[in-house]
């Protein structure tokens, strides 16, 4: 009924502007305006605007910095995702994170701390009924 994948539906790596393919072993910063798949191995600091794609084979050292970030593979290192980030069932994520919106699969592994910016405005809330309490000094003053 359910089928178990290693990456997500969304990853197409036509549309991507840079690809480390799975035999690639990269050391070093990666900064791009585009999306960026990675099946590889990336060691340094990995920045764009885009959307950053860990697939299932990847091991990745290094902190992400980007607007959507999606893990099937290894990440060790800090991640920030400015609008989603999402762990799949094979994703293993050790580092602290901040996201608008974080979506983890059972079976994924999450090990660090995690912040969730607030977006929302504050909604005051009045009483529905307001209850007050008895003052047994004024009970007293009006039985005379």
């Amino acid at each position: 009924m359910f089928e178990k994948k290693d990456d997500f539906a969304s990853a197409d790596n036509h549309s991507a502007e840079t690809i480390v393919g799975s035999s690639v072993k990269l050391k070093g910063n990666l900064k791009s305006d585009g999306d960026i798949n990675i099946n590889g191995s990336v060691s340094g600091d990995i920045r764009t605007k885009a959307s950053v794609q860990i697939g299932g084979s990847a091991s990745v050292v290094a902190s992400i910095k980007a607007k959507d970030v999606y893990v099937s593979g290894v990440v060790q290192g800090n991640i920030e995702a400015k609008d989603t980030l999402q762990i799949s069932e094979t994703g293993k994520v050790y580092g602290d994170i901040q996201a608008g919106v974080l979506v983890v699969s059972p079976g994924a592994i999450f090990t660090g701390k995690c912040a969730m910016p607030e977006t929302k405005k504050e909604i005051d809330i009045e009483p529905l009924m307001e209850i007050e309490e008895e003052n047994p000094e004024k009970e007293k003053s009006g039985k005379k």
